[in-house]
């Protein structure tokens, strides 16, 4: 009797976390396509079919239509942060201290200079685009590149707080569910593409 309780409540727990995991992957998702306010999107979208990019561009969009949206940046910055604390362990004596030495307390620690460093890095990446944007934007002033940053970088800090949330109460580790998320994304286009015989849209590269 007490086994098969165990068994239930085991069941009720791991649907709680799938559920939970597909709800913040929709919502992660369908931010993608949120877009940032103040922007013209057709603008974008005329320049990209026409820019080198264009091929590329439309294999990760929606019916050849791109969207600058809320969680455009999703989980990059964080895995390039993630990436960089390790080039730092590996040559920072006290970082790598604070990993090997500290436990848990440590890794804490760790976490939380990755996560300025994602904030930072978000920053970078969102000015970069705001400033790529004024060659195509009709109205694009300083106060609208300030609401761009402000928009990507805090849909980047969201998308982390989601990934954590995956790790935390789903299945599996969020960061690389997102990165997973994103691959399988991008395959319905490629498919139509190569279904409809369009071989001029589809090339090495783009596969």
């Amino acid at each position: 009797m007490r086994t098969e309780r165990q068994r239930n409540t085991g069941s009720n727990v791991l649907l709680k976390r799938i559920l939970v995991t597909f709800g913040l992957l929709a919502f992660v998702r369908m931010g993608t396509f949120l877009p940032v306010p103040g922007i013209e999107q057709s603008y974008i979208t005329f320049y990209l079919q026409n820019s080198p990019i264009a091929r590329f561009v439309n294999t990760f969009s929606n019916d050849n239509f791109f969207v600058l949206g809320l969680f455009t940046l999703n989980i990059f910055p964080y895995i390039n942060a993630s990436i960089l604390m390790q080039v730092l362990i590996s040559t920072v004596p006290s970082l790598r201290k604070l990993q090997k030495e500290e436990g848990s307390f440590g890794r804490r620690r760790l976490n939380q200079i990755i996560r300025f460093i994602c904030l930072g890095w978000s920053i970078i990446q969102s000015t970069s685009i705001a400033f790529f944007l004024k060659n195509i934007l009709f109205d694009w002033n300083l106060q609208l590149a300030f609401e761009i940053v402000v928009c990507l970088t805090t849909g980047a800090m969201i998308v982390l707080w989601v990934s954590e949330l995956i790790t935390e109460y789903g299945i599996g580790n969020g960061s690389s569910l997102l990165i997973f998320t994103n691959i399988i994304s991008s395959l319905p286009s490629l498919g139509r593409s190569l279904i409809s015989g369009e071989s001029e849209g589809v090339s090495l590269i783009t596969i």
